[in-house]
């Protein structure tokens, strides 16, 4: 079980297993931005106040994290939320245009009926 305002493990073995192709641009928009708070959080929670089962999920995803090279861990975790920010405007902005294509294509069909 996660610790209070973390992602649930349940959530992020769900995810991992749903292929991007299958996804819409909201679900992967909350999906990358959700996954950035949790490493950041990750990192600026101290290990003494995690639970065993949070404790041990994040060291083995710092292990796996390879942006962390000689870093600390505040570097790490504003780069992450620096770069959900990032997708964030990315999601919004393709999320933009799917609207409007399909606002056109509504308006379009409408009109010939």
């Amino acid at each position: 079980m996660s610790d209070t305002g973390r992602k649930n493990f349940t959530d992020k073995a769900s995810e991992a297993l749903k292929p991007d192709s299958e996804k819409s641009y909201l679900e992967q928009a909350k999906e990358t931005i959700t996954d950035y708070a949790d490493k950041a959080a990750a990192y600026l929670h101290p290990d003494s106040e995690k639970g065993v089962a949070q404790n041990v999920s994040d060291n083995i995803s710092k292990g796996q994290d390879k942006s962390s090279n000689g870093k600390s861990f505040t570097e790490s975790a504003s780069e992450y939320l620096d770069e959900a920010k990032e997708k964030l405007g990315e999601y919004t902005q393709k999320g933009s245009k799917e609207a409007g294509d399909l606002k056109a294509e509504a308006q379009n069909k409408f009109a010939k009926e």
